[in-house]
């Protein structure tokens, strides 16, 4: 099975978070079948844009560039987790392509040898989202524009876009509701029903910044995410 033109990389990101994107698209290049997919990396803070495009009605207010295969939007809000999600309901290209199908990952993330491979092996057949796990996900997983451009859908992503540097971390503090997309689909599924995820037991500055993180692997999908946020009674942070 190819899914390579089927299935488009959706890669969650912001502003203040280049180490971790060069990390994760180091790992992607290294893998033979990385020309075969396109990617798409959403970039979050860009609040300049509003001003910029302050005529323009939002979907038009991205600056969107395409370099071969990776298609990178600078976008005009900061929605934490959910700017790749709000872009891709507001960008014509995609919200009129009701047949695409994305994996939605963060940028602190990276993948193992078989990351693609697992990725081919996805069967898309009526499916409209498949989470990366049982538990909770991180909103990680397949999407479906079908899905993400349901009226109840995207009213929900609009209510959690941000505009404001000021409240970014109000937005990532507060309940912001993991995985809503996924629990309001009726026909949700998990990516090789996948039950259990690896926890490295040594916290770490991982990215060498400060920020402390633990690793979680995902085996179905051999990938790889550096959690910062876990409840743990740390600050809250968008660092690297």
């Amino acid at each position: 099975m190819d899914n390579s033109k089927r299935i488009k990389i959706l890669i969650n990101s912001h502003i203040n978070s280049t180490i971790a994107r060069e990390h994760l698209f180091e790992s992607l290049r290294k893998l033979e079948e990385f020309n075969s997919f396109e990617f798409i990396l959403t970039i979050g803070g860009h609040y300049e844009l509003n001003e910029k495009y302050r005529y323009n009605s939002h979907d038009k207010r991205y600056e969107i560039e395409k370099n071969d295969n990776i298609t990178t939007i600078k976008c005009y809000h900061n929605s934490i987790d959910f700017n790749a999600l709000i872009t891709i309901t507001e960008v014509e290209e995609y919200k009129n392509n009701p047949d695409n199908f994305y994996f939605y990952m963060h940028d602190t993330c990276k993948v193992g040898p078989k990351f693609f491979q697992k990725m081919n092996s996805i069967n898309l057949t009526k499916m409209t989202t498949s989470r990366i796990n049982n538990g909770p996900s991180m909103n990680i997983g397949i999407y479906s524009q079908k899905i993400l451009n349901s009226q109840k859908i995207v009213k929900f992503l609009q209510s959690k876009k941000n505009l404001s540097k000021e409240k970014e971390m109000y937005f990532k503090s507060v309940k912001w509701e993991e995985d809503y997309v996924f629990r309001n689909d009726k026909n949700n599924t998990i990516i090789d029903n996948f039950r259990g995820v690896f926890n490295q037991n040594n916290i770490t500055d991982y990215y060498g910044t400060g920020t402390m993180r633990y690793i979680e692997y995902f085996s179905n999908l051999d990938l790889y995410k550096m959690k910062a946020n876990w409840g743990n009674g740390r600050k809250w942070t968008l660092n690297n």
